[in-house]
């Protein structure tokens, strides 16, 4: 007998301890899994926080407008319309809101102040 073939047979075991070693560390499949899925949501959330808000819906409301207003309404939804843009009214609305945010508190009183009255036999814009 050689004295190689002990040290072979050391070096055979310590590499099979070795490799038992390494099997305990390594991740299982399942583990591995619930990372990936950990790091997809991860994913998913930056995205989607990155996305603007969307907004709940309120309640419907009904506009009375005069003639003249609704017929400014309509033409401006007809060169909307010419220029490429097909909208209706209820955009049309949502958007005056986000514009009346930008306009003077002054300059804003004097246009309600300026409002025609209507009479209730009018007739409604629905949106």
């Amino acid at each position: 007998m050689s004295i190689r073939t002990p040290i072979k047979d050391a070096l055979r075991a310590s590499i099979a301890d070795e490799d038992a070693a390494l099997a305990r560390r390594l991740p299982t499949r399942a583990v591995k899994r619930r990372a990936s899925v950990k790091l997809s949501t991860k994913a998913v959330k930056r995205m989607s926080a990155d996305l603007p808000a969307r907004a709940r819906p309120a309640k419907p409301i009904e506009v009375t407008l005069s003639l003249a207003e609704a017929e400014q309404l309509t033409a401006l939804r007809d060169r909307l319309r010419a220029g490429g843009t097909t909208v209706g009214r209820r955009e049309l609305l949502r958007v005056a809101v986000e514009l009346l945010e930008s306009v003077a508190p002054d300059v804003l009183r004097a246009q309600l102040k300026a409002l025609p009255a209507l009479s209730k036999k009018q007739g409604k814009l629905r949106g």
